[in-house]
């Protein structure tokens, strides 16, 4: 989902300068006016925000055009053929008989961050998969077991699920092989799997057993120092469904060094055409920072009071018209004007705001009625961005 914060954010992301100001001139003691700047004038689309695939988290287009959210962590297990087998721990000859027996292990939850950008909301995938790829070097028959899968919310385990099911892992025959097995678990498999994404999960954890159920004889001398490992690759489909799916992002913009004594007030206008199946509301607010630059204090927002509900009558977009199958038929055009007064910039000017954060809330096309909807890469979001400022310049100000 880090493909929407970038939908949503990397829109916003423009310098806003006044330098327009600083030509202009007058031999009147007083002139006032106004001055309108285009700003943005552009068209996005999810596929122009698909990362490379060197990071744990990407997206991917399939021959429908449908984005894939996909993650990828490596060596989630890697354990030795002595730590499974303990009668090989110092080494063992070929042809000693290997008894049954297992070894369980649990995965750091430090280690499977999923989706640490959003704050909260719920969040359902038609048609999740999680395969476990397993590289195995030990050259015995040995069981997999997904005893308990775990999805973590901000607040500790959201939903688990227990299992005693067992699949069976290849085994190299010669030595110096690794053999690789496959295990795909779906919603077939896990019937909750479509559930276990909300709430929105920040951390999964795994609680694995391997072993054998039979005594087995070695085929070739081992050291006890064989390895096997195990990935796990997560193919999310853009086949979903969001409730208040809640989104923020932090960015640099410094107050304290422009000077605002010249604008009375000013208006940002943002047309939005949308051609994606999603509504939300943002809220931003404007914060000073300590020495480190960490967030230190919220000195106000642009829309509603604070404490108030933020997402009460923010900047809002309109999500465009989907049929039954979840494709969109018809964008939708929404106007946003935002007043910006000339006290609101000396109070951040004053209050010396450095950071300004943005949250935003989303929900899919009719999410009420548990419509999911497809996110295709041919969707376009269409932003126009201008602003028109209102200003007095005097004979102090030369």
């Amino acid at each position: 989902m880090l493909i929407l914060s970038a939908f949503v954010f990397q829109s916003c992301r423009k310098n806003f300068g006044f330098d327009e100001f600083s030509n202009l001139t007058t031999d009147s003691l007083e002139f006032d006016g106004s001055l309108a700047i285009p700003i943005l004038d552009t068209k996005f689309t999810l596929e122009s925000f698909i990362p490379e695939t060197d990071s744990s988290i990407w997206a991917e287009v399939d021959a429908q055009s449908l984005i894939h959210i996909r993650m990828y962590f490596k060596d989630v297990i890697s354990l030795r053929m002595g730590q499974i087998y303990p009668i090989t721990s110092s080494g063992a000859p070929s042809g000693t008989p290997i008894p049954a027996g297992e070894t369980s292990v649990r995965t750091d939850t430090s280690q499977l961050k999923v989706f640490s950008r959003m704050l909260e909301g719920k969040l359902f995938f038609n048609d999740p998969k999680i395969t476990f790829i397993i590289s195995n070097q030990i050259p015995v028959v040995t069981f997999f077991r997904l005893d308990t899968l775990i999805f973590h919310d901000v607040e500790g385990q959201s939903l688990s699920n227990t299992s005693d099911k067992e699949y069976t892992i290849s085994a190299p025959s010669t030595w110096g092989e690794v053999s690789t097995t496959n295990i795909l678990i779906d919603k077939n498999e896990i019937p909750v799997l479509p559930d276990v994404f909300s709430p929105v999960p920040k951390q999964v954890s795994f609680y694995m057993s391997f072993g054998s159920n039979a005594l087995q004889t070695l085929p070739f001398d081992v050291t006890g120092d064989e390895i096997l490992k195990l990935d796990a690759d997560f193919d999310l489909p853009l086949d979903a469904r969001l409730e208040d799916l809640v989104m923020g992002d932090t960015m640099n913009m410094d107050f304290s060094k422009g000077t605002f004594s010249q604008i009375t007030s000013a208006v940002l206008k943002v047309r939005f055409t949308n051609g994606f199946p999603l509504e939300g509301r943002t809220q931003i607010y404007f914060a000073d920072t300590t020495a480190t630059g960490e967030i230190n204090n919220i000195v106000d927002s642009l829309f509603d009071e604070l404490n108030t509900d933020v997402f009460a009558d923010g900047w809002r977009f309109v999500s465009a018209i989907t049929n039954t199958s979840g494709v969109v038929t018809e964008t939708s055009v929404s106007n946003i004007y935002i007043e910006i007064t000339q006290e609101k910039f000396q109070k951040l000017k004053d209050a010396r705001v450095a950071k300004i954060l943005l949250l935003s809330k989303l929900n899919t096309y009719n999410s009420t009625s548990g419509t999911f909807i497809k996110l295709l890469s041919t969707y376009q979001l269409g932003v126009e961005l201008g602003m028109k400022a209102n200003y007095i310049i005097t004979g102090e100000d030369f």
